[in-house]
């Protein structure tokens, strides 16, 4: 069985919300914040989450800095711990995309 989840952030959106340290220690992990230097690669990274937790079909049931989102070693992002799964983050003009593919 295929589960598919998707999401979309307002780029501009998210700039304000970095201003917040409480915002993004809230979120993000330590390594997150590490390789994400722009908003939008901050958003392509919550758009992730949030489609993730759309997959699962569970709602926001956990804090979102327990969900990581890491790159492989070509920068393929991917979700910690989580094998049967497959992410993909896109960015153009104002907004960041994620879409998450989860099978059994």
């Amino acid at each position: 069985m295929y589960r598919i989840g998707t999401d979309i952030v307002l780029i501009s959106r998210m700039e304000k919300s970095l201003k917040r340290e409480s915002f993004k220690t809230a979120v993000f992990s330590e390594e997150e914040m590490g390789f994400c230097k722009k908003a939008e690669s901050f958003a392509g990274v919550f758009a992730a989450k949030e489609a993730y937790l759309k997959a699962l079909g569970t709602g926001i049931d956990r804090k979102l800095n327990t969900i990581e989102i890491c790159k492989d070693e070509r920068g393929k992002p991917n979700i910690k711990g989580v094998e049967n799964s497959d992410v993909s983050i896109s960015h153009d003009g104002d907004y960041a995309i994620a879409t998450v593919i989860l099978w059994e």
